[in-house]
């Protein structure tokens, strides 16, 4: 890499890392059994239909470290940002990605999802003088090699990066330069299990970036389309933009109505860290429109469509970044999983049947180093649409 671009990097890297690495979770849910759904979603009767549904798991990976130095790091004090750096590093390390990653895949192991969405599934790596690769951590190959030791039949379906850049970690005097980087790739995944049927797939980066002097913050989202029970489901995740840059997180959403799931044939089930707390009010500093400006665009959220105990709130967000707190700090609900069928029946409600858990967020859920497995629950939903017809 040229001088050039190291220059650049060093001087918006940190902002880069700071800003896309906002995240939240939330609390589980007891298990939930076939009654009817509620709130305007109509139960077809007879059994088997947990049997039937698309499962789905959603889950925000966490990338382990704390960015509040990286904030107020000095752009342009060198020592500061190594400092910095290496402090993130530390952190990261000290979540220990392979245990909670680990975690991760004990959740799907126990259930065996059609269909997972991750979001921060970060690649950490630690680079020469030269920009050579001489250490990291792979939060995706952490969970393949888990997924491998426990013989489970799921794979990665698609991949799609989004930011991507490195930090200054260490000064050499007798370069003189930066003799060590630390460079980081966000990534959105989804991992499918060996028996779905798989008809398309597709990712990409909204259009509408973070600006961060010569580099640009990203966000993406993935899909995959899904040939189930005779019925096309097209299964979205993405990882919109913190609450704290509503202007931009709005054009994401418009991009991702208009462009990304405009068109699709089938049920749409959109999964994933959308940065909208749907517990909260105008006004709360967790509260945006998407959640609103989604539900009035004919998703259904399937965390209220489903039987649950009143008393739960489904949180989803967020644990101490340290990820060490002993009870779950969660308050607010910013994971989904939205579900918009084709066509609406007659009486202008969805058919079928709901259903969705809240993983990850009990102390139960907690690694044997006495971690979470990452800052955010996430949800495990079950969706069948029956096979009443659906008209216009």
């Amino acid at each position: 890499m040229s001088e050039h671009w190291k220059h650049r990097l060093l001087t918006v890297g940190v902002a880069t890392v700071a800003v896309g690495t906002a995240a939240c979770d939330t609390l589980p849910a007891d298990p939930m059994g076939p009654a009817a759904p509620q709130l305007g979603v109509v139960g077809e009767s007879g059994s088997g239909w947990e049997d039937q549904a698309l499962d789905v798991y959603t889950q925000n990976a966490y990338l382990g470290g704390d960015t509040g130095p990286l904030f107020t790091a000095d752009f342009n004090d060198v020592p500061a940002l190594i400092a910095a750096a290496s402090l993130f590093w530390q952190q990261v390390q000290e979540s220990a990605p392979q245990e909670r990653m680990a975690a991760v895949v004990d959740e799907i192991a126990r259930r065996r999802p059609d269909v997972v969405g991750l979001q921060e599934v970060f690649q950490f790596g630690i680079l020469d003088a030269s920009f050579q690769p001489i250490g990291g951590e792979d939060l995706l190959a952490d969970i393949e090699s888990a997924i491998a030791a426990r013989g489970l039949p799921y794979q990665v379906a698609v991949v799609q990066p989004a930011t991507s850049s490195a930090l200054p970690m260490a000064f050499d005097p007798s370069i003189p330069g930066v003799s060590r980087w630390l460079s980081f790739t966000d990534r959105e995944v989804i991992l499918s299990r060996s028996d779905v049927s798989i008809t398309d797939t597709d990712s990409g980066v909204y259009g509408h970036p973070v600006p961060l002097g010569p580099l640009e913050l990203k966000r993406a989202w993935v899909r995959v389309s899904i040939d189930h029970d005779g019925r096309m489901y097209n299964y979205v995740s993405t990882h919109l933009e913190g609450q704290s840059l509503p202007q931009v997180q709005a054009a994401q959403v418009q991009e991702l109505l208009g462009s990304v799931l405009a068109g699709l044939d089938g049920v749409t089930i959109l999964g994933g860290d959308l940065n909208s707390d749907a517990a909260a009010a105008p006004g709360d500093a967790s509260w945006t429109t998407t959640y609103d400006d989604l539900l009035a665009e004919g998703f259904e959220d399937v965390w209220t469509a489903a039987p649950h105990s009143p008393s739960d709130p489904g949180y989803t967000c967020c644990e101490d970044p340290d990820l060490r707190n002993a009870i779950a700090k969660l308050d607010q609900r910013i994971d989904f999983v939205l579900v918009r069928p084709p066509t609406r029946i007659a009486d202008g409600q969805a058919r079928g049947h709901f259903r969705a858990d809240v993983v990850g967020g009990r102390t139960g859920s907690m690694t044997g180093s006495g971690l979470w497995p990452a800052d955010h629950a996430g949800i495990v939903a079950g969706v069948w649409l029956g096979s009443g017809a659906l008209v216009e």
